[in-house]
């Protein structure tokens, strides 16, 4: 578990409504929400892509804030963040999307969304890892 728990829990959430965000936008705009599917890869492309690469923005700037305030190791703290941030995504994904709005378990099979789980992971792991690189005597 990360060091302070719930502060790594609401970045996690707070990543998780922004995606849900972006997706009410999409749906709401038709130029977005006929943007065709790519079989196996996005089946909401117009949604995955710009979240591939604000999560990977994102989830640096919230790592980098979690990780400046922490005292034990933060190659170690980073790679527990990132699980953190995965593992509630993962599971927001499944609660809501899958089961709730009834999308259906094929929403997991998209490459993108595993990328997505695989960013939340990596970014805070890097992150904490250059972070205890510099801040070493």
């Amino acid at each position: 578990m990360p060091q302070r728990i719930g502060l790594a829990l609401a970045y996690a959430v707070l990543i998780w409504f922004s995606g849900v965000f972006w997706a009410m936008v999409v749906f709401m705009t038709p130029a977005l929400k006929g943007v065709r599917a790519i079989p196996f890869v996005s089946r909401y492309p117009a949604i995955s892509f710009p979240l591939l690469l604000a999560w990977s923005f994102v989830g640096y700037l919230l790592a980098r804030s979690y990780l400046r305030r922490t005292t034990v190791d933060k190659a170690q703290e980073g790679l527990k963040l990132g699980l953190t941030f995965a593992l509630v995504n993962f599971f927001l994904d499944l609660l809501v999307l899958v089961l709730l709005f009834k999308n259906g378990f094929s929403f997991f099979a998209s490459l993108t969304v595993w990328v997505a789980y695989l960013l939340l992971l990596i970014v805070p792991w890097l992150t904490g890892r250059s972070l205890a690189l510099t801040t070493r005597p």
